[in-house]
């Protein structure tokens, strides 16, 4: 990870809190890892390899929206943060300790087929 996604880690109940005001939850785990662990719902499931592409100059999405990208855990979110910071996503932050630390502590989460 880099500085920069070391600074914008969140912890869950934070992450929360956004999600309630709305922000766009991004979920970046390997399609295997939403099948086996669940999903939170109305989160964006998008490859990592498809990061660019889908949030690229013809992506709608507004640059200024609050966005919490998740993984199974911080290495994996953290360069996701990173590219769309790169992109010029100005509110960009991850969850310390992934989507187990968001299930962990009780937050909403549905089985993936749900």
């Amino acid at each position: 990870m880099s500085e920069l996604s070391d600074h914008n880690l969140i912890d869950p109940a934070e992450a929360a809190r956004r999600h309630a005001e709305g922000a766009l939850f991004v979920d970046v785990r390997r399609p295997e890892a939403r099948v086996e662990n669940g999903v939170l719902p109305a989160a964006l499931a998008v490859a990592k390899i498809e990061v660019s592409r889908r949030f690229g100059t013809e992506s709608d999405i507004d640059h200024d929206r609050d966005i919490v990208v998740f993984c199974s855990s911080e290495r994996g979110s953290g360069p996701v943060v990173d590219t769309l910071a790169e992109l010029g996503y100005t509110r960009v932050s991850h969850i310390h300790g992934g989507f187990g630390a968001w299930k962990e502590q009780g937050f909403e989460t549905t089985p993936h087929d749900a």
